[in-house]
């Protein structure tokens, strides 16, 4: 129960603190700083001003409680007009015109202005931007030198709000714990702030580092395996016009080229949909497909590598079955779910394709009698890193046909796994949302 408390009050924090700061998706780091500066600034002068009061600094109390408007609307500028630039400024001003009034009203050099003007200006400088640092040191600078300069000349300019020793401490005290506090919580929050970003940026980096070089191999597969497939082209081409070809021989190399150029236009299709997934980002357009109907043509398009190697396909799909789905991402993971299928399983084997419903999820299974899945290539067989293998007859690819069914899959929120079957060969499945 206490720890289910706990986590319940953590939460509450966490979201009152989006609340008040901004999410990170939405704000700038600078702004979110500033915001909780803003937020902190208010509580603190809220409760100056009836302590200000109740020892006896008047004008001090008035001061701040002019103060507690201006900071509000700073605030909202800020957190709801995303105006920061221009809150930054206005709160340095309004905080450093306001401190120069008080120091006339709150014993001058001997009281805790001073300490007022170092924390506005540790504040202004965390939150400012790096070209206005000189400027705010100026002004600081200016301001406060000006004023220990007037009362050193005009000493009875400051009202000597001190009557006793006590009073000293009661103002003191509390204005030098609130600004180590002030300034402990700033500091912590900016280097949490920039751990978290520069974690961000490292992960960021090592994402980037990790496709890059899974591009790199990708383009490399890329140029070695393109060569097999011209090169069998331009072999058989050759072949076609140095020799003389009974009817037999140049329909079987017919049939040859033609499947040749099939299976690297496959290829070339995963690469282009791959290359522009990369460029323009993936984009989903979720509508009720008729499962069947989107099936069947990729069944046609296939026909000629199950047909050639002589394979059976035992197809059982139910008609009335509709899911949500990407009509173009779905049949894109059909086929080379069956491309593989048909790929690693021999000649004379079967190729089973199911379709089922469960609960409110539809369910695809392709099943081959093939030799299955290495053990050493499963953890990998959906990522850019597996090695792409040699299909039963000799067929190649580059490995990127699993990848994209695994990133499309994800895309339209279904789930995509696979099993090695005990009776040979290997099961990929496909499961996605029911049409309502």
């Amino acid at each position: 129960m206490s720890t289910n408390r706990t986590i319940t009050i953590s939460q509450r924090l966490k979201q009152f603190s989006l609340f008040l700061i901004g999410d990170a998706r939405q704000f700038s780091l600078e702004n979110r700083i500033f915001n909780a500066i803003c937020a902190i600034t208010i509580f603190i002068i809220i409760i100056n001003v009836p302590y200000n009061y109740i020892t006896g600094l008047t004008a001090t109390a008035v001061i701040f409680a002019l103060l507690v408007p201006a900071f509000i609307f700073i605030y909202f500028l800020s957190r709801y007009r995303k105006k920061v630039n221009l809150s930054v400024a206005l709160a340095a001003i309004v905080g450093n015109v306001m401190f120069a009034i008080n120091y006339f009203y709150s014993g001058g050099i001997q009281g805790a202005s001073l300490l007022s003007f170092t924390l506005a200006f540790f504040l202004v400088m965390l939150i400012s931007p790096r070209k206005q640092y000189y400027w705010w040191l100026a002004l600081n600078l200016v301001i406060v030198l000006g004023l220990i300069a007037w009362e050193y000349y005009h000493p009875a300019s400051v009202d000597p709000v001190y009557k006793t020793r006590k009073d000293i401490f009661a103002d003191m005290t509390p204005t030098y714990i609130i600004c180590v506090g002030v300034i402990f919580v700033g500091t912590i929050y900016l280097k949490n702030a920039y751990n978290t970003e520069k974690q961000r940026g490292e992960e960021k980096t090592r994402s980037l580092e990790i496709m890059n070089t899974e591009k790199s191999k990708l383009f490399s597969l890329i140029s070695h395996d393109l060569r097999n497939p011209l090169a069998a082209i331009q072999s058989y081409l050759q072949l076609m016009r140095e020799a003389e070809l009974d009817t037999e021989n140049k329909t079987q190399i017919e049939t040859e080229l033609l499947y040749v150029v099939n299976s690297t236009q496959e290829m070339l299709y995963n690469i282009l949909v791959w290359s522009k997934t990369q460029m323009d980002g993936l984009h989903v357009n979720l509508t009720p497909v008729d499962v069947a109907a989107a099936i069947h043509p990729i069944l046609k398009i296939n026909k000629m590598a199950v047909s050639k190697k002589k394979i059976s396909l035992d197809i059982n799909i139910d008609a009335s079955i509709k899911v949500m789905a990407d009509i173009n991402m779905l049949q894109l993971i059909v086929r080379n779910l069956l491309g593989n299928a048909a790929k690693f399983t021999p000649s004379g084997g079967t190729i089973f394709i199911r379709t089922s419903k469960t609960g409110d999820r539809c369910l695809i299974e392709v099943r081959d009698s093939g030799r299955g899945i290495d053990v050493s290539s499963q953890e990998d067989i959906f990522s850019l890193k597996v090695r792409s293998t040699f299909g039963t007859d000799n067929e190649k690819g580059i490995g990127l046909g699993l990848f994209l069914c695994k990133e499309y899959t994800i895309a339209q929120q279904g789930q995509i796994w696979f099993e090695n079957n005990r009776e040979g060969g290997s099961s990929f499945y496909l499961e996605l949302p029911l049409a309502g």
